[in-house]
Protein backbone atom coordinates (compact mmCIF):
# COMPACT_ATOMS: atom_id res chain seq x y z
CA UNK A 1 0.00 0.00 0.00
CA UNK A 2 1.41 3.39 -1.00
CA UNK A 3 -0.54 5.50 1.51
CA UNK A 4 -2.23 8.87 1.22
CA UNK A 5 0.79 10.93 2.32
CA UNK A 6 3.17 9.51 -0.24
CA UNK A 7 0.69 9.36 -3.11
CA UNK A 8 -0.69 12.87 -2.64
CA UNK A 9 2.82 14.25 -2.10
CA UNK A 10 3.93 12.79 -5.43
CA UNK A 11 0.95 14.31 -7.24
CA UNK A 12 1.38 17.66 -5.49
CA UNK A 13 4.98 17.87 -6.68
CA UNK A 14 3.87 17.30 -10.25
CA UNK A 15 1.30 20.09 -9.93
CA UNK A 16 3.77 22.49 -8.30
CA UNK A 17 6.51 21.97 -10.88
CA UNK A 18 4.27 22.18 -13.96
CA UNK A 19 4.12 25.66 -15.48
CA UNK A 20 0.68 25.91 -17.06
CA UNK A 21 -2.60 27.74 -16.69
CA UNK A 22 -4.11 24.65 -15.08
CA UNK A 23 -2.83 21.22 -14.07
CA UNK A 24 -4.73 18.18 -12.88
CA UNK A 25 -3.19 14.81 -12.00
CA UNK A 26 -4.95 11.58 -11.06
CA UNK A 27 -3.40 8.30 -9.96
CA UNK A 28 -4.85 4.83 -9.52
CA UNK A 29 -2.77 2.13 -7.83
CA UNK A 30 -4.10 -1.43 -7.78
CA UNK A 31 -3.10 -4.84 -6.48
CA UNK A 32 -4.91 -8.04 -7.45
CA UNK A 33 -4.27 -11.55 -6.16
CA UNK A 34 -6.01 -14.00 -8.47
CA UNK A 35 -6.57 -17.75 -8.15
CA UNK A 36 -8.06 -19.55 -11.17
CA UNK A 37 -9.31 -23.12 -11.08
CA UNK A 38 -10.99 -25.68 -13.32
CA UNK A 39 -12.08 -29.32 -12.99
CA UNK A 40 -11.66 -29.15 -9.21
CA UNK A 41 -8.01 -28.10 -9.34
CA UNK A 42 -6.17 -24.79 -9.03
CA UNK A 43 -4.24 -24.16 -12.24
CA UNK A 44 -3.08 -20.54 -11.92
CA UNK A 45 -2.16 -18.07 -9.21
CA UNK A 46 -0.84 -14.60 -9.86
CA UNK A 47 -0.30 -11.20 -8.32
CA UNK A 48 -0.81 -8.05 -10.39
CA UNK A 49 0.46 -4.70 -9.18
CA UNK A 50 0.32 -1.50 -11.15
CA UNK A 51 -0.01 2.26 -10.89
CA UNK A 52 -1.35 4.58 -13.56
CA UNK A 53 -0.84 8.33 -13.47
CA UNK A 54 -2.56 10.69 -15.94
CA UNK A 55 -1.52 14.33 -16.27
CA UNK A 56 -3.71 16.98 -17.88
CA UNK A 57 -2.29 20.45 -18.58
CA UNK A 58 -4.03 23.51 -20.02
CA UNK A 59 -2.17 26.43 -21.55
CA UNK A 60 -3.56 29.21 -23.73
CA UNK A 61 -6.85 27.29 -24.03
CA UNK A 62 -5.02 24.26 -25.36
CA UNK A 63 -5.06 20.92 -23.53
CA UNK A 64 -2.55 18.09 -23.43
CA UNK A 65 -2.90 14.71 -21.73
CA UNK A 66 -0.22 12.09 -21.08
CA UNK A 67 0.10 9.06 -18.79
CA UNK A 68 2.79 7.12 -16.95
CA UNK A 69 2.94 3.82 -15.11
CA UNK A 70 5.31 4.94 -12.38
CA UNK A 71 5.60 7.29 -9.39
CA UNK A 72 9.34 7.77 -9.91
CA UNK A 73 10.19 11.49 -10.29
CA UNK A 74 11.95 11.01 -13.62
CA UNK A 75 9.02 9.11 -15.08
CA UNK A 76 6.53 11.71 -13.90
CA UNK A 77 8.71 14.51 -15.28
CA UNK A 78 8.72 12.82 -18.71
CA UNK A 79 4.95 12.47 -18.51
CA UNK A 80 4.54 16.19 -17.76
CA UNK A 81 6.82 17.17 -20.65
CA UNK A 82 4.81 14.96 -23.00
CA UNK A 83 1.53 16.56 -21.87
CA UNK A 84 3.03 20.05 -22.34
CA UNK A 85 4.22 19.21 -25.87
CA UNK A 86 0.79 17.83 -26.79
CA UNK A 87 -0.88 20.99 -25.45
CA UNK A 88 1.48 23.16 -27.51
CA UNK A 89 0.22 21.65 -30.76
CA UNK A 90 -3.38 20.91 -29.78
CA UNK A 91 -6.16 23.02 -31.34
CA UNK A 92 -7.47 25.78 -29.07
CA UNK A 93 -10.80 25.14 -27.37
CA UNK A 94 -13.53 27.75 -27.55
CA UNK A 95 -14.63 27.13 -23.98
CA UNK A 96 -12.58 25.42 -21.32
CA UNK A 97 -14.26 24.44 -18.08
CA UNK A 98 -12.47 25.61 -14.91
CA UNK A 99 -10.82 23.06 -12.66
CA UNK A 100 -12.79 21.93 -9.60
CA UNK A 101 -12.22 24.37 -6.73
CA UNK A 102 -10.16 23.70 -3.62
CA UNK A 103 -11.36 20.89 -1.37
CA UNK A 104 -9.91 17.85 0.37
CA UNK A 105 -11.22 14.29 0.79
CA UNK A 106 -9.30 11.52 2.51
CA UNK A 107 -11.02 8.24 3.32
CA UNK A 108 -10.14 4.64 4.14
CA UNK A 109 -13.70 3.70 5.11
CA UNK A 110 -13.83 0.93 2.49
CA UNK A 111 -10.36 -0.47 3.14
CA UNK A 112 -10.74 -3.71 5.12
CA UNK A 113 -7.40 -5.03 6.44
CA UNK A 114 -8.75 -8.58 6.70
CA UNK A 115 -9.14 -8.72 2.92
CA UNK A 116 -5.53 -7.71 2.32
CA UNK A 117 -4.17 -10.00 5.02
CA UNK A 118 -5.95 -13.21 4.02
CA UNK A 119 -3.22 -15.80 3.72
CA UNK A 120 -2.93 -17.75 0.45
CA UNK A 121 -3.23 -20.97 2.47
CA UNK A 122 -6.61 -19.87 3.79
CA UNK A 123 -7.88 -19.07 0.30
CA UNK A 124 -6.70 -22.43 -1.01
CA UNK A 125 -8.35 -24.25 1.91
CA UNK A 126 -11.67 -22.54 1.18
CA UNK A 127 -11.50 -23.52 -2.48
CA UNK A 128 -10.58 -27.13 -1.68
CA UNK A 129 -13.66 -27.36 0.53
CA UNK A 130 -15.78 -26.15 -2.39
CA UNK A 131 -14.16 -28.78 -4.62
CA UNK A 132 -15.14 -31.52 -2.16
CA UNK A 133 -18.72 -30.28 -1.89
CA UNK A 134 -19.02 -30.17 -5.66
CA UNK A 135 -17.59 -33.66 -6.08
CA UNK A 136 -20.04 -34.93 -3.47
CA UNK A 137 -22.88 -33.65 -5.65
CA UNK A 138 -21.41 -35.31 -8.74
CA UNK A 139 -20.48 -31.97 -10.35
CA UNK A 140 -17.19 -30.26 -11.13
CA UNK A 141 -16.16 -26.68 -10.39
CA UNK A 142 -14.32 -23.93 -12.27
CA UNK A 143 -13.93 -20.21 -11.76
CA UNK A 144 -11.79 -17.60 -10.07
CA UNK A 145 -11.17 -16.05 -6.66
CA UNK A 146 -9.84 -12.48 -6.43
CA UNK A 147 -8.52 -10.30 -3.63
CA UNK A 148 -7.43 -6.74 -4.22
CA UNK A 149 -6.89 -3.25 -2.94
CA UNK A 150 -7.13 0.12 -4.69
CA UNK A 151 -5.78 3.59 -4.01
CA UNK A 152 -7.18 6.51 -5.94
CA UNK A 153 -5.92 10.10 -5.73
CA UNK A 154 -6.46 13.42 -7.52
CA UNK A 155 -4.61 16.75 -7.17
CA UNK A 156 -4.91 19.94 -9.18
CA UNK A 157 -3.55 23.49 -9.31
CA UNK A 158 -6.80 24.88 -7.86
CA UNK A 159 -6.12 23.16 -4.55
CA UNK A 160 -7.97 19.85 -4.87
CA UNK A 161 -6.40 17.01 -2.85
CA UNK A 162 -8.45 13.77 -2.78
CA UNK A 163 -7.53 10.25 -1.71
CA UNK A 164 -9.54 7.05 -1.21
CA UNK A 165 -8.37 3.54 -0.35
CA UNK A 166 -10.51 0.42 -0.68
CA UNK A 167 -10.36 -3.36 -0.86
CA UNK A 168 -12.35 -5.91 -2.84
CA UNK A 169 -12.93 -9.66 -2.66
CA UNK A 170 -14.85 -11.62 -5.26
CA UNK A 171 -15.51 -15.04 -6.70
CA UNK A 172 -16.97 -16.48 -9.89
CA UNK A 173 -18.15 -20.09 -9.74
CA UNK A 174 -19.18 -22.30 -12.66
CA UNK A 175 -20.49 -25.76 -11.81
CA UNK A 176 -20.77 -28.45 -14.49
CA UNK A 177 -23.03 -31.49 -14.42
CA UNK A 178 -23.45 -33.47 -17.62
CA UNK A 179 -24.55 -31.08 -20.37
CA UNK A 180 -25.63 -28.43 -17.88
CA UNK A 181 -23.68 -25.71 -16.13
CA UNK A 182 -24.52 -23.13 -13.49
CA UNK A 183 -23.04 -19.79 -12.54
CA UNK A 184 -22.86 -17.53 -9.52
CA UNK A 185 -20.73 -14.54 -8.61
CA UNK A 186 -20.27 -12.43 -5.53
CA UNK A 187 -18.24 -9.45 -4.41
CA UNK A 188 -17.66 -7.56 -1.15
CA UNK A 189 -15.18 -5.19 0.41
CA UNK A 190 -14.70 -7.63 3.30
CA UNK A 191 -13.59 -11.13 2.35
CA UNK A 192 -15.13 -12.44 5.56
CA UNK A 193 -18.56 -11.47 4.24
CA UNK A 194 -18.11 -13.20 0.90
CA UNK A 195 -20.36 -16.26 1.31
CA UNK A 196 -18.81 -18.90 -0.95
CA UNK A 197 -21.21 -21.61 0.25
CA UNK A 198 -24.25 -19.59 -0.85
CA UNK A 199 -22.62 -18.89 -4.23
CA UNK A 200 -21.92 -22.60 -4.71
CA UNK A 201 -25.50 -23.51 -3.76
CA UNK A 202 -26.85 -20.97 -6.30
CA UNK A 203 -24.64 -22.33 -9.06
CA UNK A 204 -25.44 -25.97 -8.28
CA UNK A 205 -29.18 -25.21 -8.28
CA UNK A 206 -28.83 -24.27 -11.96
CA UNK A 207 -26.73 -27.25 -13.05
CA UNK A 208 -28.08 -30.20 -11.04
CA UNK A 209 -31.08 -31.13 -13.16
CA UNK A 210 -32.13 -34.48 -14.58
CA UNK A 211 -33.81 -33.13 -17.71
CA UNK A 212 -31.93 -32.38 -20.90
CA UNK A 213 -32.04 -28.80 -22.22
CA UNK A 214 -35.08 -27.95 -24.33
CA UNK A 215 -35.23 -25.48 -27.22
CA UNK A 216 -38.53 -23.57 -27.12
CA UNK A 217 -39.94 -21.96 -30.29
CA UNK A 218 -38.66 -18.49 -31.08
CA UNK A 219 -40.84 -15.53 -30.24
CA UNK A 220 -41.78 -13.31 -27.29
CA UNK A 221 -41.82 -14.69 -23.76
CA UNK A 222 -42.33 -13.39 -20.28
CA UNK A 223 -38.92 -13.22 -18.64
CA UNK A 224 -37.64 -13.06 -15.11
CA UNK A 225 -34.18 -11.52 -15.22
CA UNK A 226 -31.97 -12.08 -12.20
CA UNK A 227 -29.66 -9.21 -11.11
CA UNK A 228 -26.66 -10.38 -13.18
CA UNK A 229 -28.81 -10.38 -16.34
CA UNK A 230 -30.20 -6.95 -15.50
CA UNK A 231 -26.62 -5.74 -14.93
CA UNK A 232 -25.60 -6.58 -18.52
CA UNK A 233 -28.43 -4.44 -19.85
CA UNK A 234 -27.89 -1.62 -17.37
CA UNK A 235 -24.19 -1.41 -18.19
CA UNK A 236 -25.09 -0.78 -21.82
CA UNK A 237 -27.71 1.81 -20.86
CA UNK A 238 -25.07 3.60 -18.83
CA UNK A 239 -22.79 3.67 -21.86
CA UNK A 240 -25.28 4.69 -24.57
CA UNK A 241 -27.92 6.73 -22.75
CA UNK A 242 -27.08 8.09 -19.31
CA UNK A 243 -24.03 10.26 -20.06
CA UNK A 244 -24.08 13.94 -21.11
CA UNK A 245 -22.09 13.25 -24.28
CA UNK A 246 -24.75 10.91 -25.69
CA UNK A 247 -27.38 13.52 -24.78
CA UNK A 248 -25.40 16.24 -26.57
CA UNK A 249 -24.94 14.05 -29.66
CA UNK A 250 -28.62 13.02 -29.51
CA UNK A 251 -27.78 9.32 -29.63
CA UNK A 252 -29.32 8.76 -26.18
CA UNK A 253 -32.97 7.75 -25.99
CA UNK A 254 -33.29 10.53 -23.39
CA UNK A 255 -32.48 13.24 -25.95
CA UNK A 256 -35.60 15.34 -26.50
CA UNK A 257 -37.55 13.21 -24.00
CA UNK A 258 -36.51 14.60 -20.60
CA UNK A 259 -39.59 14.80 -18.43
CA UNK A 260 -41.49 12.27 -20.54
CA UNK A 261 -42.67 8.82 -19.48
CA UNK A 262 -40.26 6.37 -21.15
CA UNK A 263 -40.57 3.29 -18.90
CA UNK A 264 -42.96 1.62 -16.52
CA UNK A 265 -43.61 3.59 -13.32
CA UNK A 266 -42.12 0.77 -11.26
CA UNK A 267 -38.63 1.65 -12.53
CA UNK A 268 -36.43 4.23 -10.86
CA UNK A 269 -32.82 4.18 -12.02
CA UNK A 270 -30.13 6.30 -10.38
CA UNK A 271 -26.37 6.46 -9.97
CA UNK A 272 -24.91 6.79 -6.49
CA UNK A 273 -21.17 6.54 -5.89
CA UNK A 274 -21.74 6.89 -2.14
CA UNK A 275 -24.29 4.08 -1.75
CA UNK A 276 -23.02 1.84 1.11
CA UNK A 277 -24.40 -1.20 -0.73
CA UNK A 278 -22.15 -0.46 -3.72
CA UNK A 279 -18.39 -0.42 -4.22
CA UNK A 280 -18.25 3.23 -3.23
CA UNK A 281 -16.04 5.80 -4.96
CA UNK A 282 -16.41 9.21 -3.25
CA UNK A 283 -15.02 11.38 -6.07
CA UNK A 284 -14.37 11.21 -9.80
CA UNK A 285 -11.22 11.50 -11.90
CA UNK A 286 -11.35 15.30 -11.64
CA UNK A 287 -11.65 15.13 -7.86
CA UNK A 288 -15.28 16.27 -7.85
CA UNK A 289 -17.39 14.63 -5.11
CA UNK A 290 -19.94 12.21 -6.52
CA UNK A 291 -23.61 13.13 -6.34
CA UNK A 292 -26.62 10.84 -6.36
CA UNK A 293 -28.14 11.40 -9.80
CA UNK A 294 -31.63 10.18 -10.73
CA UNK A 295 -31.76 9.10 -14.38
CA UNK A 296 -35.23 7.53 -14.60
CA UNK A 297 -37.70 8.67 -11.94
CA UNK A 298 -40.72 6.33 -11.67
CA UNK A 299 -40.53 5.78 -15.41
CA UNK A 300 -39.91 9.43 -16.39
CA UNK A 301 -36.70 10.52 -18.12
CA UNK A 302 -35.06 12.61 -15.42
CA UNK A 303 -31.45 13.42 -16.37
CA UNK A 304 -27.90 12.35 -17.17
CA UNK A 305 -24.51 12.54 -15.46
CA UNK A 306 -22.04 15.39 -16.06
CA UNK A 307 -18.36 16.16 -15.72
CA UNK A 308 -16.89 19.69 -15.66
CA UNK A 309 -16.70 20.07 -19.44
CA UNK A 310 -20.22 18.89 -20.24
CA UNK A 311 -21.59 20.61 -17.15
CA UNK A 312 -20.24 23.94 -18.47
CA UNK A 313 -21.64 23.15 -21.90
CA UNK A 314 -25.15 22.55 -20.53
CA UNK A 315 -24.98 25.19 -17.81
CA UNK A 316 -25.00 22.53 -15.10
CA UNK A 317 -22.69 21.62 -12.25
CA UNK A 318 -20.61 18.47 -12.51
CA UNK A 319 -22.31 15.50 -10.85
CA UNK A 320 -18.93 13.89 -10.14
CA UNK A 321 -18.84 11.52 -13.09
CA UNK A 322 -15.68 12.53 -14.96
CA UNK A 323 -13.78 9.64 -16.48
CA UNK A 324 -9.97 9.46 -16.87
CA UNK A 325 -8.61 12.37 -18.89
CA UNK A 326 -7.55 10.11 -21.76
CA UNK A 327 -11.06 8.65 -22.18
CA UNK A 328 -13.21 10.00 -25.01
CA UNK A 329 -16.71 8.82 -24.05
CA UNK A 330 -17.45 11.71 -21.72
CA UNK A 331 -18.98 11.33 -18.24
CA UNK A 332 -20.44 7.91 -17.40
CA UNK A 333 -22.35 6.41 -14.46
CA UNK A 334 -20.26 3.79 -12.68
CA UNK A 335 -22.58 2.94 -9.76
CA UNK A 336 -25.96 2.27 -11.34
CA UNK A 337 -28.79 1.28 -9.03
CA UNK A 338 -32.39 0.26 -9.62
CA UNK A 339 -34.78 0.98 -6.78
CA UNK A 340 -36.16 -2.16 -5.08
CA UNK A 341 -39.73 -3.31 -5.57
CA UNK A 342 -42.20 -5.22 -3.40
CA UNK A 343 -42.13 -8.83 -4.56
CA UNK A 344 -39.76 -11.80 -4.62
CA UNK A 345 -38.36 -14.00 -7.36
CA UNK A 346 -40.41 -16.93 -6.04
CA UNK A 347 -43.63 -14.91 -6.40
CA UNK A 348 -42.59 -13.79 -9.88
CA UNK A 349 -42.18 -17.41 -10.91
CA UNK A 350 -45.58 -18.36 -9.49
CA UNK A 351 -47.17 -15.47 -11.41
CA UNK A 352 -45.62 -16.50 -14.73
CA UNK A 353 -47.79 -18.68 -16.98
CA UNK A 354 -45.12 -19.41 -19.58
CA UNK A 355 -41.76 -17.71 -19.67
CA UNK A 356 -38.03 -17.92 -19.07
CA UNK A 357 -35.92 -17.53 -15.94
CA UNK A 358 -32.58 -16.00 -17.01
CA UNK A 359 -29.66 -15.66 -14.57
CA UNK A 360 -27.36 -13.77 -16.96
CA UNK A 361 -26.62 -12.72 -20.55
CA UNK A 362 -23.39 -12.56 -22.48
CA UNK A 363 -22.10 -11.11 -25.77
CA UNK A 364 -24.59 -8.28 -25.45
CA UNK A 365 -24.41 -5.57 -28.12
CA UNK A 366 -26.22 -2.34 -27.29
CA UNK A 367 -25.24 -0.39 -30.40
CA UNK A 368 -27.92 -1.68 -32.79
CA UNK A 369 -30.13 1.39 -32.31
CA UNK A 370 -29.23 3.44 -29.21
CA UNK A 371 -32.19 5.81 -29.71
CA UNK A 372 -34.50 2.90 -28.92
CA UNK A 373 -32.01 1.01 -26.74
CA UNK A 374 -32.22 -1.91 -29.16
CA UNK A 375 -29.88 -4.70 -28.05
CA UNK A 376 -29.01 -8.27 -28.86
CA UNK A 377 -27.25 -10.96 -26.85
CA UNK A 378 -27.27 -14.57 -25.70
CA UNK A 379 -28.56 -16.44 -22.69
CA UNK A 380 -26.03 -18.53 -20.86
CA UNK A 381 -26.02 -21.27 -18.23
CA UNK A 382 -28.89 -21.51 -15.81
CA UNK A 383 -31.72 -20.41 -18.11
CA UNK A 384 -34.94 -22.33 -17.37
CA UNK A 385 -38.41 -22.66 -18.83
CA UNK A 386 -41.32 -21.63 -16.59
CA UNK A 387 -44.69 -23.29 -17.14
CA UNK A 388 -47.80 -22.64 -15.05
CA UNK A 389 -45.80 -20.99 -12.30
CA UNK A 390 -43.16 -23.72 -12.02
CA UNK A 391 -39.57 -24.00 -13.23
CA UNK A 392 -39.68 -27.10 -15.42
CA UNK A 393 -36.69 -27.60 -17.73
CA UNK A 394 -33.31 -26.11 -18.63
CA UNK A 395 -33.21 -24.14 -21.88
CA UNK A 396 -30.61 -24.24 -24.64
CA UNK A 397 -28.82 -21.03 -25.64
CA UNK A 398 -31.17 -18.41 -27.10
CA UNK A 399 -30.46 -15.07 -28.78
CA UNK A 400 -32.59 -12.06 -27.90
CA UNK A 401 -33.13 -8.93 -29.99
CA UNK A 402 -35.10 -6.44 -27.99
CA UNK A 403 -35.62 -2.71 -27.52
CA UNK A 404 -35.29 -2.03 -23.81
CA UNK A 405 -37.67 0.93 -23.87
CA UNK A 406 -40.35 -1.43 -25.11
CA UNK A 407 -39.44 -4.18 -22.64
CA UNK A 408 -39.17 -1.77 -19.69
CA UNK A 409 -42.58 -0.28 -20.48
CA UNK A 410 -44.32 -3.47 -19.34
CA UNK A 411 -42.88 -4.46 -15.97
CA UNK A 412 -44.81 -7.05 -13.99
CA UNK A 413 -42.60 -7.08 -10.94
CA UNK A 414 -39.45 -5.77 -9.26
CA UNK A 415 -37.93 -7.77 -6.43
CA UNK A 416 -37.37 -6.43 -2.92
CA UNK A 417 -33.97 -8.07 -2.72
CA UNK A 418 -31.11 -6.43 -4.57
CA UNK A 419 -27.67 -7.79 -5.32
CA UNK A 420 -24.31 -6.09 -5.77
CA UNK A 421 -22.97 -7.07 -9.19
CA UNK A 422 -19.35 -6.32 -10.11
CA UNK A 423 -16.31 -7.94 -11.65
CA UNK A 424 -13.62 -7.97 -8.95
CA UNK A 425 -10.87 -8.30 -11.56
CA UNK A 426 -11.95 -4.96 -13.07
CA UNK A 427 -11.05 -1.65 -11.50
CA UNK A 428 -14.16 0.46 -11.99
CA UNK A 429 -17.89 0.10 -11.90
CA UNK A 430 -20.61 -1.89 -10.15
CA UNK A 431 -24.38 -2.08 -9.97
CA UNK A 432 -26.91 -2.71 -7.20
CA UNK A 433 -29.93 -4.31 -8.82
CA UNK A 434 -33.10 -6.31 -8.14
CA UNK A 435 -34.61 -9.02 -10.34
CA UNK A 436 -37.12 -7.91 -12.99
CA UNK A 437 -40.26 -9.60 -14.30
CA UNK A 438 -40.98 -8.32 -17.82
CA UNK A 439 -44.16 -9.07 -19.76
CA UNK A 440 -42.45 -9.64 -23.12
CA UNK A 441 -38.90 -10.21 -24.37
CA UNK A 442 -38.21 -11.21 -27.96
CA UNK A 443 -35.98 -14.20 -28.81
CA UNK A 444 -34.82 -14.38 -32.42
CA UNK A 445 -32.23 -17.15 -32.58
CA UNK A 446 -31.14 -20.36 -30.90
CA UNK A 447 -28.45 -22.98 -30.63
CA UNK A 448 -29.10 -26.69 -30.23
CA UNK A 449 -25.53 -27.32 -29.07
Amino acid sequence: MIGDSRLLAALAKVVKRTKADGVSVCAHATTRRVVRFAYDAIHQTLVQERVNVIVKVARDRRVGVASADTLEPQGLARCVRAAERIARYAPPQESLAPLPARHRITTRADHVPATVRLAPEAAVASLKRLFRLCQGAGASLAGSFVLGDDEFAVANSAGVRCYAASTVAGAKLVTMYGRLSGYASGVHRDVRRLDLDTLLQRSLSQSLHRREPVTPPLGSYEVILEPEAVAELMAWLGSIAFGAKSLAERTSFLAGRLGEQVCDRQLTIYDDGNDPEALRMPFDFEGTPKQRTVLIDRGCASGVVYDSAYGARFGRSSTGHAMPYDETEGPLPLHLCLAPGRTTVARMIRACARGLLIPRFHYVNGLLNPREALMTGLTREGAFLIEDGRVTAPVATLRFTQGLLEAFSRVRGVSRERRLVADPSQELGCAVLPALHLAAFRFTGRSDK
